[in-house]
């Protein structure tokens, strides 16, 4: 029998490498796409395409035909995305409806999964145990282009019969994640004061939001259950269903040194000095999927931690 075959768009990408290797341990023939020259992995189909080449993807579509199509390929630093709108939202927007418009093209019978954010909520005040059917009100640009590429994904499943399903993930690190993330800016931070390449001193903004964080193994692993045990057209939140102050993982990340470190506290990059609570219901995911996590927090921060300590060494 005959391996299925999944597509990934921003394979490069941090989860897109994540998702790559759980993939291929289940079984799968990997065929990425991306706008990087170079891909890490030597087993899979790589091809260096622009996502908004709506031909160059069909293309792919009908010589690969893929059974499932993982759409990751976007501007996901919100910062980035704020900084430089139009740009964010021709990737997050018009590169998703270049993607869904390729596959209803081919005419490939391929299930897609459009991954979304938490960011599609409101995220200036204060939500907890967030489900499905509470209405999205983002306040960023990313927030607003993800949403908005949800609010079309809908319609290529309503209009055309694509089998789309669609995903509000909060936020997520591990090992290989950008250091222009929190979790993963802290931990280099502790590693680089552990190997006394910097001085014991770290800046950090408002420490004191409550965030939901999930392990990308674990995130992946739930894209996966998704195409496989999901449903077409539903949406589901990928999130821990747990809390965790932002200041309780800088503690933690600073107890895995011997130095006294200095925190530095720069309450200006936020207008919320008493910060904010956003946390996610997965029942949804759970009852459709029988997803479940296998990473604590605590476990995805040990393992980030030393994941800077060997890149460093």
């Amino acid at each position: 029998m005959d391996k299925q075959k999944a597509l990934i768009t921003g394979i490069t990408g941090f989860v897109g490498q994540w998702l790559t290797r759980h993939l291929i341990d289940n079984g799968y023939n990997v065929i990425g796409i991306d706008q990087e020259p170079d891909c890490p992995f030597n087993n899979i189909n790589y091809r260096q395409l622009d996502i908004l080449d709506t031909e160059k993807i069909t293309d792919l579509l009908l010589t690969e035909k893929p059974q499932t199509l993982y759409h990751l390929a976007a501007i996901s630093f919100v910062p980035e995305a704020d900084h430089s709108p139009q740009h964010a939202l021709d990737i997050n927007i018009m590169g998703t409806v270049s993607v869904l418009d390729a596959v209803k093209r081919s005419g490939v019978d391929t299930r897609v999964l459009q991954v979304g954010s938490s960011k599609e909520y409101d995220n200036t005040c204060n939500h907890e145990n967030v489900d499905e059917s509470v209405k999205p009100e983002p306040t960023n640009f990313y927030g607003i282009s993800k949403y908005a590429s949800e609010l079309i994904g809908l319609q290529y499943v309503r209009r055309f019969g694509i089998d789309v399903r669609f995903t509000r993930s909060f936020n997520h690190t591990g090992p290989g994640q950008s250091p222009r993330f929190v979790c993963s800016e802290w931990a280099k931070r502790v590693a680089e004061i552990a190997l006394d390449i910097i001085p014991p001193e770290i800046s950090a903004g408002n420490t004191k939001s409550v965030i939901d964080f999930m392990d990308v193994r674990d995130v992946v692993h739930a894209y996966n259950l998704i195409m496989e045990k999901g449903k077409t057209g539903q949406i589901y939140n990928v999130c821990s269903n747990k809390g965790t102050q932002l200041d309780w993982i800088l503690k933690y990340l600073i107890k895995k040194t011997n130095k006294a470190v200095k925190v530095e506290y720069n309450n200006s990059f936020h207008t919320d000095k008493k910060g904010t609570i956003l946390t996610g219901n997965n029942q949804k995911l759970k009852s459709h999927t029988g997803w479940k996590n296998f990473y604590s927090l605590e476990k995805t921060l040990d393992d980030l931690y030393d994941y800077w300590l060997k890149i460093l060494s």
